[in-house]
């Protein structure tokens, strides 16, 4: 159980690196709300293994209602931000 958790770790830390090389890199706003995604994705599995490392996962329940909130409200100031963008510049590139 504790290797799958180190693997697990392993695996959000390079998913932080793939987000954050699609920040850098992209020019257009959909794609650095993706690379974001990615890394709240990652930020969720880092917290996962490290509950199963260290033997906290006794509640489930809990912890998927936290990461279903987190991503939701991540999802909905984003798109409030790009709208927002869009309606000010009236395009999705990034300059």
């Amino acid at each position: 159980m504790i290797l799958i958790g180190y693997m697990s770790l392993s695996l959000s830390i390079v998913l932080v690196a793939v987000g954050l090389y699609g920040i850098i890199v992209s020019k257009n706003v959909i794609r650095v709300l993706l690379s974001s995604e990615i890394i709240l994705n990652a930020s969720l599995l880092f917290l996962f293994s490290v509950s199963l490392i260290v033997g906290l996962l006794y509640k489930p329940i809990i912890f998927s209602i936290f990461a279903i909130g987190m991503a939701l409200t991540e999802v909905v100031v984003a798109f409030a931000a790009i709208i927002l963008y869009y309606r000010q510049k009236g395009s999705l590139e990034v300059d």
